[in-house]
């Protein structure tokens, strides 16, 4: 039987270092409210959810039929919940698939018969379908304020340069779990924030890598951003340095490239051409992407303090919650 990863020796071994940890705890300015992207109600079918259709040249028929938002209910009469019911096996063979599908926007069903074999489109992964997808009941496993302008998207386009060296493009992210943390230090109260999810997440660090969860802790300048340059490299690890814990592993640390290190042709994804920075409004934001390249969590700005909560600031229950999520139900 499988067994859970659950995240309370993370939890304990925070709580010893909360007097480690200055409080960040004033709230983001999209802390409390936002916009709910993938409402539950447009998951309570179940199925499986159609993230991405690329419609590519290998699909000969059914994905002019298929969009974004559409719940596969079923496949040759057999009922589908998770993305391995659908996989090559059985929607790739270049045969004809009946699959029952619901619409929530127009509450119809359709019934499409869908035939493709995968895809060399997104170079360099290798047999590519033309559907990205996941199961409606993990991709509903989110809370509502971790459902921003990417939840439910199939990783969007970017190219992020490794402070020790090296470019990472969206592509590569496909095939393992990513944690993404995207923040700033325009603000006195910013550089806080990050400085305490910083600590948080070098406590955690470890379990995630336990669950198989990649972490990228990302510099980026947010459009609030007025008053401070991008960092770079040597500013990168130099904020590590200062104020991480020296008796811990150190992040990964990432940024957006600057003009001169820019290449078009390396900023890719699963979706279309639009980037994540188009995306991303608030720091702290954090994004979660399953290995199928799903996000399933986008959070931005900092939550308040549930009542009750033993958690002793709001940034720190913020990037907590997500922790658990990534390790939990990623």
């Amino acid at each position: 039987m499988k067994r859970t990863r659950r995240p309370q020796g993370f939890l304990f071994a925070l709580a010893a270092a909360t007097l480690l940890i200055a409080g960040g705890g004033a709230l983001g300015c999209d802390g409390g409210g936002g916009s709910v992207a993938v409402p539950s109600a447009n998951l309570a079918k179940g199925g499986v959810y159609v993230a991405y259709n690329h419609k590519f040249k290998e699909c000969s028929a059914g994905c002019d039929q298929l969009q974004k938002g559409d719940l596969i209910l079923e496949a040759n009469g057999s009922p589908v919940s998770t993305r391995a019911d659908l996989r090559a096996s059985v929607l790739l063979t270049g045969q004809p698939v009946k699959l029952k599908v619901f619409r929530p926007s127009n509450q119809q069903t359709l019934d499409v018969t869908f035939t493709s074999t995968p895809s060399a489109g997104l170079p360099p992964i290798p047999d590519a379908p033309p559907l990205f997808l996941v199961g409606a009941a993990n991709l509903d496993k989110a809370p509502d304020w971790a459902r921003r302008n990417l939840f439910g998207h199939a990783s969007p386009s970017i190219m992020l340069s490794n402070a020790n060296g090296g470019i990472l493009d969206g592509r590569q992210l496909f095939g393992s779990k990513h944690m993404l943390v995207f923040w700033d230090w325009g603000t006195r109260e910013e550089q806080a924030q990050a400085v305490e999810i910083l600590k948080v997440l070098q406590l955690a660090q470890g379990d995630l890598k336990a669950a198989n969860v990649n972490l990228l802790f990302t510099h980026i300048t947010f459009p609030s951003n007025n008053r401070q340059a991008a960092m770079n490299d040597g500013q990168l690890r130099d904020f590590q340095a200062q104020n991480g814990d020296a008796s811990k592993p150190p992040l990964p640390l990432f940024r957006f490239p600057n003009a001169t290190e820019y290449n078009a042709a390396r900023e890719i994804g699963l979706e279309g051409a639009t980037p994540y920075i188009q995306y991303l409004r608030s720091p702290p934001a954090i994004v979660l992407l399953d290995e199928g390249g799903i996000v399933r969590w986008h959070s931005e700005g900092i939550q308040p303090l549930p009542a009750g909560s033993p958690i002793p600031t709001p940034t720190q229950y913020t990037i907590i919650e997500a922790i658990k999520f990534a390790q939990e139900k990623l």
